[in-house]
């Protein structure tokens, strides 16, 4: 048997992993599932290696779009080192029906505050937070573009807005789920023993 602190350390491990995986999740099911414009699309496809793109953008434009690719290619290594991570945890303390009710409960709370508290300053401060985000992400600051060019138009503001708020909505959902989950665990099965 584990000694608490073991277990503490688990759940707090699990917790983190879990919120960050299921945002990650979100936004993958996000992208897959938003109407997107002829020229989002191609663009898409574009930051997957899967086309050129048929517009004709700036220079800096391009640069800029090559280094998304850069991004979500390393989103896409931390999404399945997180799924694998939570699926061997999951895995790995299968048979332990109370603790994993916990893991599920907690993981799922942990999810949800941290959605609430990232969606509510984004609500707040949702320009603050998108020049942060690029900050971090493109210290290169080739992400500032005139609002008449091409980048603009094709991705306006009310686009990320909006995919935002979806990708918060859907993470807040599945750490319902995962709640729900970690009930069922914790009284269903938990019955049994």
């Amino acid at each position: 048997m584990k000694s608490t602190n073991e277990n503490k350390i688990v759940i707090i491990l699990f917790c983190i992993l879990l919120s960050i995986f299921l945002l990650l999740l979100s936004y993958k099911i996000v992208l897959l599932f938003t109407h997107t414009t002829l020229a989002q699309e191609n663009v898409f496809r574009f930051l997957a290696g899967k086309e050129q793109l048929s517009a004709r953008f700036a220079e800096l434009e391009v640069s800029h779009l090559e280094d998304v690719a850069r991004v979500m290619k390393y989103v896409n290594y931390v999404f399945y080192f997180l799924l694998l991570a939570v699926t061997l945890s999951i895995t790995y303390y299968r048979k332990d029906k109370k603790f994993l009710a916990k893991l599920f409960e907690y993981g799922g709370k942990v999810t949800i505050l941290s959605m609430l508290i990232i969606s509510g300053l984004s609500a707040l401060f949702f320009e603050k937070a998108f020049t942060l985000f690029h900050a971090l992400f493109f210290p290169q600051g080739n992400w500032q573009f005139a609002a008449d060019s091409k980048i603009i138009q094709t991705f306006p503001f009310d686009f990320f807005m909006s995919i935002s708020r979806n990708i918060f909505l859907l993470s807040l959902f599945l750490g319902i789920v995962f709640i729900l989950l970690g009930l069922y665990f914790k009284y269903v099965h938990g019955n049994r023993n």
